[in-house]
């Protein structure tokens, strides 16, 4: 079984950091090494991959429904959205809201504006406790933010063009969006697809991705952070979602999305049931060649429980803590999952 590599682990202790009015936990800190196969001489080879750990928290205090925390809390513009991205974003830590996260658009001394500010505004509950992180970005996790076409970390086969190019690849809004770091002097370092500017494009927590590997040798990439904890809400789109698990910990079907029972009638199952494959909301895992399996919970009291397209029982079926599956779904909605990653 996949297991988180700690290198250092204190829950509980608190520290008085800072501003004395916010009181900071110690994170679970450790990396994890995450590894897109080579093409073995010749055409692409797709890894599905996930970058799960997060950087460590910039803050860590109380809000109120305004958005607005203690006095002095923060340097003004502090956490400003780049040009194209933002950089940060803030998740609510307590409450029945607990894991909600929204990008930080600017901000204040003591007050943050959020994308869709008012809709997060309302999930602010009295007393409610915050994280503020600084995203993960594709030259975080890959390298290359010189942005330089000489740049020697970058550790994707670089190109003068997509096709060239080793490529990232994120599913969002019902499309693949495509990235790669450019040789091209005239428009060097992380691009999108048509050639802006991409360096500073987020990975989000939870956000699963594609590699795209043209060349033999496989890519090994190490990813340093803090472990997420507590609650994660993991929006779904109606038909497909790229996802990783919020902790580089291996899981099972019933350990993240429920029905560890296995009876047709179970009430904990967080995905939509059906007593065929074609009727329920299906979870699509990739195996080592690429092909995809898949899965669903079966409401057929003949053949109840977690099942593969085959109708096989699948309840055992291991997922890596370093892997992005595909959940589709009939209608959009969230996910809620708690995640504890195992330690060696």
């Amino acid at each position: 079984m996949k297991k988180l590599n700690v290198a250092l682990a204190i829950l509980g202790a608190a520290v008085m950091a800072g501003n004395a009015q916010t009181t900071v936990t110690s994170e679970i800190v450790g990396y994890n090494t995450i590894t897109a196969a080579g093409n073995g001489g010749s055409g692409i080879k797709y890894s599905f991959l996930a970058a799960n750990l997060l950087n460590s928290p910039t803050f860590v205090g109380s809000i109120n429904g305004s958005l607005t925390a203690p006095a002095g809390s923060f340097t003004a513009g502090q956490f400003n959205k780049g040009t194209t991205y933002a950089k940060y974003y803030v998740e609510l830590t307590n409450g029945v809201n607990a894991g909600q996260q929204a990008d930080i658009i600017s901000n204040t001394t003591d007050t943050l504006t959020v994308l869709d500010n008012s809709a997060f505004q309302a999930l602010v509950g009295s007393g409610a406790t915050i994280k503020i992180h600084k995203h993960r970005t594709l030259a975080d996790v890959f390298g290359g933010a010189s942005g330089t076409t000489s740049a020697t970390d970058v550790l994707l086969a670089k190109g003068t063009v997509l096709s060239s190019a080793d490529n990232v690849m994120v599913y969002e809004g019902g499309s693949y969006k495509d990235f790669f770091y450019s040789s091209n002097a005239l428009r060097p370092g992380w691009r999108d697809a048509v050639g802006a500017v991409a360096t500073d494009r987020p990975i989000y927590p939870s956000q699963g991705m594609i590699i795209a590997r043209k060349t033999n040798s496989d890519l090994n990439a190490v990813v340093v952070g803090t472990v997420k904890t507590g609650v994660s809400i993991i929006d779904l789109d109606a038909g497909y979602t790229l996802i990783n698990f919020p902790a580089p910990a291996d899981a099972t079907l019933p350990s993240i999305f429920g029905g560890a029972s296995g009876a047709a009638s179970a009430t904990d199952v967080k995905i939509a049931k059906g007593s065929v494959l074609s009727s329920a909301d299906n979870i699509l895992i990739a195996g080592p060649t690429g092909a995809y399996e898949t899965y669903y919970y079966s409401s057929n009291a003949l053949k109840p429980g977690w099942r593969n397209s085959t109708g096989v029982a699948s309840s055992t079926v291991n997922i890596s803590g370093s892997a992005a599956i595909f959940i589709k779904k009939a209608a959009a909605g969230s996910l809620s999952v708690t995640q504890v990653a195992a330690s060696q």
